[in-house]
């Protein structure tokens, strides 16, 4: 340890680095000037890395550590450091060798004794002085990570007044896009950030939110007046504030962030208490985000991600935690053209590549075989095509047949044979494949049962064929056969391809009697089992949809709200995929915790998510209308946080 005096501070300083080779630190409440430049130059010339923390803790700081400094930092590489209670001055050089003392890093501070202040310092070698030069750096190291915020391209803004653990605002010194994420450094964590919104101001001419009540709305009231006078022409108006904008305006920007939670070791906690009010708020790191994107909204590591696509705005991949979607299901919504089919069969294809999980795909437009077969071995897609049909499933349905044929007389219930035939058609068509007729007897060989004459039933039947069709009566054994041979299919994707079938209401009777199978059959044996319902207004309406009963008669809509509400206890798990939110049921939305929206524009369809989608906040519903194509919103608990994806544009495995 050397004690120097002013002549001896800044030779001493040429010295060490003249002998330099990794690096230079400088901590200094106020830089500027030649010398603080021919420090830079030195550390340039030896290849330095160079770390500087400065006070900014008024405005005066930054008065006498002016843009020059800042010009000569940027070029050099140097990393900068902002600290509010800064007042220490001291530098270390390779980290052996360190000069503390009183003088700033400025020109007077560094004269000799006849130029400038009259200053003092102390030289530490690391030969003579290990221990004290180690402690030293450490409290670099120490003000840096505890104290200070980092100078730098990924600074955007610092943080306004009210800072809360839901939320906060900054001023913005850098741009940041809505939809972007941003972390404050805190000795807990990182707090994490999604930015909702960017304002912009002007505080020469519009209202200036940082003022008192008492500040002016406007401009000074003389301008104000001089430029609204009411005999002014109106044309001059608009220029005249034009040019008052352009000689005095000021513009700033301020954006909103809510609070994701706070990252520690890797995952994402709860945010419990507000970080200080001044902190400076950054762009997240590709560190921090890619920490996270494997991690579901409770914190742990997906236990089943699937690769989605790509942050939007970046080149962070995007998982979704397919574990969490078939315990507890999952939402995709989006108008035609949106991605919404696209996004479901990237998903599937991925999730049937990797995963050991069987997947049933209700496919009323038949769209789903071909492009799961391309990416599937073979046997990997089963795909059922149901003919078409007309296939009761309670006994009402039938009556109301023989009556719109005109037959009605057979089935009123105030006479004998009506009364029996009622009761025949209640036992043969049942809401059960193992109890219903329809496994063994078609549709005519039922009426055929019913108490009348030979020529009644004659008649019935020609009825039947010339209002139906004759194709449409005989092939329930034929559709109850593909039903078992679906349900008992060992394939990883089962396809219920129901284009064919032009009656709404059997397409939401089969489609009940295969989930019915299917939750039965998971009580039993619990295994993973997914559910998917395209277009799932037509399966699951809220109201009538069409021809279509939103009432206790729809097998499908029934089934569909049990396996949402109990199906998660069973590892059964329900994908809801529709383009009109609005006319699905309500009870069966609220119940799907993993949410992958797209364009939406339909005020009733966007209603019905911000109503019934627990983690679709009003930012996000705002968002939907003007997404472009490819590109959703994940939610909920299959993701760790709402991400806006660009969804991969083919469905090829990468």
């Amino acid at each position: 340890m050397k004690l120097l005096t002013s002549d001896e501070i800044y030779p001493r300083i040429e010295e060490v680095l003249a002998r330099a080779s990794s690096s230079l630190k400088m901590a200094s409440a106020w830089i500027k000037g030649r010398y603080f430049q021919e420090i830079l130059d030195l550390a340039k010339e030896r290849n330095l890395s160079v770390e500087v923390v400065l006070r900014a803790s008024e405005f005066r700081d930054f008065m006498i550590t002016d843009d020059r400094v800042f010009r000569k930092i940027r070029e050099v590489g140097a990393r900068v450091y902002l600290c509010s209670r800064l007042h220490a001055k001291f530098m270390v050089v390779d980290s052996r060798w360190a000069i503390v003392g009183s003088a700033n890093f400025t020109e007077s501070g560094l004269s000799d004794i006849s130029g400038g202040n009259i200053e003092v310092a102390v030289f530490y070698d690391a030969q003579e002085s290990a221990e004290g030069l180690r402690e030293l750096e450490d409290y670099f190291e120490r003000i840096k990570r505890e104290h200070s915020t980092e100078l730098g391209e990924d600074l955007v803004g610092f943080a306004l007044n009210p800072v809360k653990t839901g939320s906060f605002e900054f001023i913005l010194i850098d741009d940041v896009s809505e939809q972007s994420y941003v972390e404050v450094r805190t000795e807990e964590g990182r707090v994490f950030g999604r930015v909702t919104s960017v304002f912009a101001y002007d505080t020469g001419f519009f209202t200036n939110p940082f003022t008192s009540q008492e500040a002016g709305v406007f401009a000074p009231f003389e301008d104000f007046s001089r430029i609204f006078a009411e005999n002014r022409d109106r044309e001059w108006k608009k220029f005249a504030v034009s040019a008052y904008l352009n000689e005095r305006g000021n513009g700033i920007r301020v954006a909103t962030a809510d609070i994701e939670g706070i990252v520690t070791g890797g995952r994402l906690d709860m945010v419990r208490r507000p970080f200080e009010a001044g902190s400076g708020v950054y762009r997240a790191s590709q560190e921090t985000l890619e920490s996270l994107m494997k991690n579901n909204s409770s914190g742990r590591t997906m236990s089943f991600p699937v690769r989605v696509g790509t942050l939007d705005g970046s080149e962070v991949e995007v998982f979704l935690d397919a574990g969490e979607v078939v315990g507890k299901h999952m939402l995709i919504v989006g108008t035609t053209g949106s991605g919404k089919s696209h996004f479901t069969k990237f998903f599937l294809s991925r999730l049937l590549k990797a995963g050991d999980v069987q997947v049933f795909i209700f496919d009323p437009h038949g769209e789903y075989y071909d492009p799961l077969s391309e990416f599937l071995e073979d046997g990997g897609v089963e795909h059922v095509i149901f003919e078409d049909t007309i296939f009761p499933v309670y006994g009402e349905e039938l009556v109301g047949l023989i009556k719109d044929s005109g037959h009605g007389s057979l089935v009123r219930g105030n006479t004998k044979d009506g009364a029996v035939n009622l009761s025949l058609i209640s036992r043969a068509i049942r809401p059960s494949l193992e109890l219903t007729e329809l496994g063994s007897s078609d549709l005519l060989e039922i009426v055929g049962w019913l108490s009348a004459t030979d020529e009644e039933l004659e008649n019935l039947k020609e009825d039947f064929k010339a209002i139906l069709g004759e194709g449409v009566l005989t092939n329930q054994p034929e559709t109850v056969r593909k039903i078992k041979d679906a349900l008992g299919a060992s394939s990883r994707a089962v396809v219920l391809n129901f284009k064919r079938i032009t009656d709404p209401q059997t397409r939401v009777n089969i489609a009940g009697l295969i989930m019915d199978e299917l939750f039965r059959d998971a009580k039993h044996e619990p295994k993973k089992r997914l559910i998917v319902l395209e277009e799932a207004h037509n399966f699951a309406p809220e109201r009538g949809y069409g021809d279509v009963s939103a009432g206790g008669d729809n097998l499908s809509l029934l089934m569909a709200k049990k396996i949402a509400s109990e199906g998660r206890k069973f590892s059964l798990g329900l994908v809801v995929v529709t383009q009109r939110p609005a006319q699905v049921s309500k009870y069966v939305l609220s119940q799907t915790n993993t949410q992958a929206m797209f364009r939406m524009m339909n005020s009733q369809d966007l209603d019905a998510i911000s109503n019934y989608v627990e983690y679709a906040g009003k930012n996000i519903i705002g968002l939907l209308p003007s997404l472009p194509t490819g590109t959703g919103v994940l939610s909920g608990l299959g993701v760790p946080f709402t991400v806006v994806v660009r969804v991969d544009s083919d469905l090829a495995l990468h």
